[in-house]
């Protein structure tokens, strides 16, 4: 016959089945992992805000700006630099880093060999070229960039590559990069085609106009000042014209746009497709306006 339990037993149970309870761990919740979207292997995603100024410019001559200082960029950005300035060699090591980094989680290490990684931007593999791509290492860590989107209200505070490091004997290179970065990449981004990119060598006013015209849908028509302006040269209008006109040349030759022309008033007006994305991105537009009407 079962004996019945007092009161006080009960609840002495009740209480030890409850500490049992608290005594097991629940497992701590995996972190989620921020990665970029995955691109083509033919192409390479940058941010907007990276591509629509003079925040990596075309000068050959570098700057050193001790406080932020207002960069050029199109109406919609206000961008402020601090260090080193950076210029189109610069973005193409970036954008090479950002390549190997995307299948990754933000913040986790992204290990390459630099013989492998300057083979890849079309570099010789020499001292110089290893000595040339330390300091844009360092440019990239160090350089202190505000970007604030004016339309999102929304600022990126901080540098383009997290951390770095260099193992000295094998000569493999690790670089981090920020979770903050996804930030960049959610307000806007282009998928730029590499090929096309590589054919334009050492260019620099040709990359940046090509990274610029990518990362418009439709490109509207800007003044040759404006775009001088942009892309951070200093030159004579008149010489820097001259120049624009052979690196629109060069964008045509390597199918980056269909056709382009100057009128007499100064504007450059650009004839190019639109990626996948940019189309559907152009149908959603006039999807919204016709509803506006």
């Amino acid at each position: 016959m079962a004996t019945k339990r007092t009161y006080e037993e009960n609840l002495a149970s009740l209480k030890a089945r409850a500490a049992a309870a608290k005594a097991v761990k629940k497992p701590p919740e995996p972190d989620r992992q921020m990665k970029l979207e995955l691109w083509p292997a033919a192409t390479r995603g940058v941010p907007n805000a990276v591509l629509r100024g003079a925040l990596f410019g075309i000068s050959r001559e570098r700057k050193t700006h001790k406080k932020r200082t207002l960069i050029a960029a199109v109406e919609g950005y206000e961008i402020r630099f601090k260090g080193e300035t950076f210029n189109q060699t610069d973005l193409d090591a970036l954008e090479g880093m950002l390549h190997l980094a995307m299948p990754h989680p933000l913040g986790k290490k992204v290990e390459f060999s630099v013989h492998s990684f300057l083979k890849e931007l079309g570099r010789g593999t020499g001292k110089e070229q290893h000595e040339q791509f330390k300091e844009q290492v360092m440019r990239l860590v160090t350089g202190g960039i505000e970007i604030t989107d004016l339309k999102a209200k929304i600022t990126f505070i901080g540098t383009l590559v997290h951390k770095a490091y260099r193992d000295e004997v094998t000569g493999r290179y690790v670089v981090i990069f920020d979770k903050d970065m996804l930030a960049l990449y959610e307000a806007g981004y282009t998928l730029i085609d590499w090929q096309q990119r590589m054919a334009l060598g050492q260019n620099n006013l040709a990359k940046w106009l090509h990274g610029f015209y990518s990362s418009h849908a439709a490109p509207f028509a800007y003044k040759v000042e404006t775009l001088r302006g942009l892309c951070g040269s200093t030159a004579e209008l008149k010489k820097f014209k001259q120049v624009l006109k052979k690196s629109l040349a060069e964008l045509a030759d390597v199918g980056a746009i269909e056709a382009w022309s100057i009128d007499s008033d100064d504007l450059v007006q650009i004839e190019r497709k639109p990626s996948p994305s940019q189309r559907k991105h152009l149908t959603k537009a006039k999807a919204a306006k016709r509803q506006r009407i």
